[in-house]
This record gives C-alpha cells, sequence and structure tokens, in this order.
C-alpha cells in the first residue's frame, strides 16, 4: 500500500489530549504507518530517544508538501515587532519579540499544510515537554523576509516592522511506502 499524506494527516487531527504516551515520534510515527509509510525505527541508525529520525526521503524546506515530516534539532524562530511613530509631538517606538523552540535535543511534526515558502503547519505533541496536548501549530523553518508597512494618519507616521530570525537545524523528510 503506498503512503497516503491525506490519511496521515488525517489520523493526527482526529487525536485529542496526548496520544500513546504523549512522546512527539508517538504521534508521528503512528499516522505515518498508519498511512503506509515506512517505520522510522530501520532508517535511522542506531535508533533510540537521543537520536534525530529518519522519517523517508530527505527533502528540502523549499518542497515541503503535506503529508511530510519535519526533524527540528535546537531549533528556534523568532519574531521581532518594531514600530515606530513620528508625529509633531515626537518619535517613539516599541519593539516586542515572540520565541518559539522545538527540538531540545530534537523533535517531531507532521506537515499539515505549507503557508507560504519555509512557513508550515505541523501537528505535533509533547509542546510543552512532558505534557503538551496535540495541536497544530504555524512555524516559520527559514527567515522569511522583512516586511515593512507604513501608515499614515494626519501628521502621524506609523512604520511597523517585522523581522524573523532562525537558528538550529530542521531536517525534512518525505514518507516512503512501507
Amino acid at each position: 500500500m503506498p503512503y497516503t499524506s491525506a490519511t496521515a494527516i488525517a489520523f493526527a487531527q482526529r487525536q485529542s489530549g496526548r496520544y500513546g504516551d504523549g512522546e512527539c515520534w508517538t504521534l508521528v510515527e503512528a499516522a505515518i504507518t498508519g498511512a503506509g509509510g515506512k517505520s522510522s525505527i530501520p532508517q535511522t541508525p542506531n535508533f533510540g530517544p537521543n537520536v534525530a529520525y529518519v522519517w523517508g526521503t530527505a527533502v528540502s524546506v523549499a518542497a515541503l508538501q503535506p503529508g511530510d515530516v519535519v526533524q527540528y534539532q535546537n531549533f528556534s524562530w523568532t519574531q521581532t515587532t518594531r514600530i515606530d511613530t513620528s508625529s509633531p509631538e515626537g518619535t517613539s517606538f516599541s519593539e516586542d519579540s515572540r520565541t518559539e523552540g522545538r527540538g531540545l535535543p530534537h523533535h517531531s511534526g507532521l506537515v499539515v499544510r505549507v503557508i507560504s515558502p519555509g512557513m508550515v503547519e505541523v501537528i505535533e505533541q509533547n509542546i510543552p515537554p512532558r505534557s503538551g496536548p496535540v495541536q497544530s501549530f504555524q512555524i516559520a523553518l527559514s527567515a522569511p523576509a522583512t516586511t515593512t508597512e507604513t501608515v499614515r494618519s494626519g501628521t502621524t507616521v506609523t512604520v511597523t516592522t517585522i523581522s524573523h530570525t532562525v537558528a538550529g537545524v530542521v531536517r525534512c523528510y518525505r514518507p516512503v511506502a512501507a
């Protein structure tokens, strides 16, 4: 039976709370093997809890499709929003940063959809570690271009700049038939 990405995604999306033992691997492994894909166990050299799993054929972040697997290792994505405001009364700015981390030391997620190049929605569990339920999450795997928006309202000018940084390792896999 060939691997069917829609079946893997549907399985993962039907889960609520914690699936199995609550580990990220358990959800992804069940989704992949239940949809006709090959287990990560024989594909991963020296398989064990402290190694990065191999889920099929390696693909680039740019080539990701729904049903592919993302394997993070010491990964973080930071989105910084800076707002500069100028008016006759003066200038001001504010800045806010939000960081999401995955894979300390490693973590697995199943791609639900590709939002834009480098930005995906994954389904995962065990985030936060040891307690996180099955959940969908949007994450940047490569840093999107910085965006700037300028809004003028009378004599006030507001410039919003959003920038991104990523660090760590992301390995992407296309599951293969069992």
